[in-house]
């Protein structure tokens, strides 16, 4: 059978579901959905959903009816960042972001590193930004590197190459 760890303590089979729904992702090939959904399945707080349309440039959009969003004839870009308010929405611990930023333009891109990541931080999240975008690892509080099937933490100065060499992968 198999095991699930969390901070050194093995969670039982009747926990798992517990450990999951604290989880939210949006993933490179995701489903976009319409509509916003608080903890639990509730309606979303209104102030919250507010205060992320703004960071996320999105209210002058997005139509809303209730809580479902009625026009998602949006770039893709733009529906990355629908996906993110929504997953914000559902008030989880952790969130995954796989690639979030590759479809976002370069001032965008920016403002998701620099502003929107430190956001999060701030209420409390606990984000896996999982990128290729080397320029921002700087902004990383931790920097793991997935390499034949392992990961590791980058320190010291495996981190501080980390661009250097990606930059150079790339250029061999």
């Amino acid at each position: 059978m198999a095991k699930l760890v969390w901070i050194g303590k093995e969670l039982s089979p009747p926990e798992w579901a517990a450990f999951r729904a604290r989880f939210a992702s949006v993933f490179t090939d995701f489903h976009q959905f319409d509509q916003a959904m608080g903890p639990g399945g509730k309606a979303a707080d209104p102030v919250l959903v507010a205060t992320w349309l703004e960071r996320l440039q999105m209210q002058q959009k997005l139509e809303w009816q209730d809580d479902r969003v009625v026009n998602t004839q949006l770039s893709q870009g733009q529906r990355k960042r629908l996906a993110l308010l929504l997953a914000i929405a559902e008030e989880r611990d952790i969130l995954l972001l796989d690639e979030w930023a590759a479809d976002q333009d370069p001032q965008f891109r920016r403002l998701f590193y620099r502003e929107l990541l430190p956001h999060l931080k701030a209420m409390g999240k606990t984000v896996f930004a999982i990128s290729h975008d080397d320029s921002y690892f700087v902004h990383a509080d931790r920097l793991l590197e997935m390499s034949k099937g392992q990961l590791s933490e980058l320190t010291g100065e495996q981190r501080a190459q980390a661009s250097e060499d990606a930059v150079a992968q790339i250029s061999s």
